[in-house]
């Protein structure tokens, strides 16, 4: 019974985006804290603001942003009002202004008069906010001019992965909106740890035995300290250290725990670490040449060189040059290599940067990888009958 109600405990925490962020309320430092007072200052000074949250997918924006109109509206619950529009959806400025009325901008500027007159504030919220800074932006436009000529109450908050997406905006648009911006970047390890520790610990007052809350915890402990662990959460944020990627990795491991111990174990971690490392395309490359992972692994290098532009001719170069540096027996026609190449691209592991040259020879477009440097690394070595060459050029720290 306990071990369910354990269980069912933890699940509800990862499923909740609100309590995973909620551990960072408590830092000043936070963006939490930064656009609480933000929006906290614009209502008790009755002014017009506006700000961008970016980051990457995952990174926490939209939960942030629950969190502190949740906390608001408990502590205003008369004085605010939000309105939400996405990018996705009502990108087309006047399907956007309909999304709050039947009418068009000039509705709009009467409501912010209103909400002015009755001391009520409007908070805006653009979720995938780059796509509103496409076309004409008439959206946006009549929304910032209408905040500067009427007496309003307004807080814009746009959300975007896209970090450039102030530099989207045309002249008129960014003269009108602010110029601050709260960047998600990946967590430090203090604040995993803290994280971890947030949503895998067990609370004393939830009506279990405590002396299992107090073994549950303990084992957490152990877990969290061990050495085995910590090179796990490593690969984890190497690869991607998005909070919403770590808690898929914790959901993973949570539901494998055994309903027998009512106790988490390190077993646990490592197969959801196992599942996380099984990615279609690590598996694709089960399947390809000995050849074709040459051409990868140039490509690679091209890439890290920092090349932009490369094609099959500039990949071809690079494959000789490895020929030539280490004396490999694994040179092959530049007519094999094109087949070989042309696999690739049939299987999707590359592909071409974009339309523009279909009518160009396939050897002279513009191509990219599609496929990470790590996934590649394990690809490399998951085959016994990869040449010892291949596999030095990516044994280094950086891809462990």
């Amino acid at each position: 019974m306990d071990t369910e109600k354990a269980l069912a405990l933890l699940r509800s925490r990862l499923y909740d985006p609100n309590y995973v962020h909620a551990t960072f309320k408590s830092s000043e430092e936070s963006n939490y804290c930064k656009l609480k007072f933000l929006i906290m200052n614009s209502i008790s000074d009755s002014c017009n603001n506006s700000i961008l949250l970016l980051g990457p997918r995952g990174s926490g924006k939209v939960a942030v942003v629950d969190l502190v109109l949740e906390d608001l509206k408990t502590q205003h619950p008369d004085s605010i009002s939000v309105i939400r529009l996405n990018g996705l959806l009502h990108s087309d400025d006047n399907f956007a202004l309909k999304a709050s009325s039947d009418d068009n901008a000039g509705f709009m500027i009467d409501m912010l008069k209103e909400c002015g007159l009755s001391h009520k504030s409007i908070i805006f919220v653009l979720d995938e906010f780059d796509l509103f800074a496409q076309g004409k932006q008439r959206l946006l436009y009549s929304l910032l001019d209408a905040m500067q000529t009427v007496s309003s109450q307004a807080v814009v908050i746009g959300v975007s992965c896209r970090l450039d997406a102030d530099q989207l905006l045309e002249k008129r648009v960014r003269s009108r909106f602010s110029h601050r911006k709260l960047l998600f970047v990946p967590p430090s390890r203090e604040d995993v740890r803290r994280l971890l520790e947030h949503i895998l610990y067990l609370p004393k007052d939830i009506g279990l035995l405590s002396k299992y809350v107090a073994e549950f915890n303990s084992k957490i402990q152990d877990i969290l300290n061990d050495k085995k662990f910590q090179e796990i959460l490593d690969s984890i944020l190497f690869i991607d250290g998005a909070i919403n990627n770590l808690v898929q990795f914790l959901f993973r491991a949570v539901s494998s725990m055994s309903l027998e111990s009512g106790l988490l174990s390190l077993e646990n971690f490592k197969g959801s670490h196992l599942c996380y490392q099984r990615q279609p395309k690590t598996q694709i490359l089960e399947g390809v040449s000995i050849l074709e992972l040459y051409i990868l692994v140039c490509m690679n290098r091209l890439e890290c060189k920092e090349q932009n532009s490369y094609n099959f001719n500039s990949v071809m170069k690079e494959y000789k040059a490895i020929h030539e540096a280490y004396k490999t027996s694994d040179n092959y026609r530049d007519s094999v290599c094109l087949r070989a190449f042309e696999h690739l691209l049939e299987r999707e592991l590359i592909g071409f940067v974009d339309n523009k040259g279909r009518n160009l020879s396939i050897e002279i477009q513009p191509v990219k990888l599609l496929i990470s440097p790590h996934e590649l690394y394990l690809g490399l070595k998951s085959r016994s009958s990869c040449p010892a060459i291949l596999q030095k050029l990516f044994d280094h720290e950086s891809f462990r």
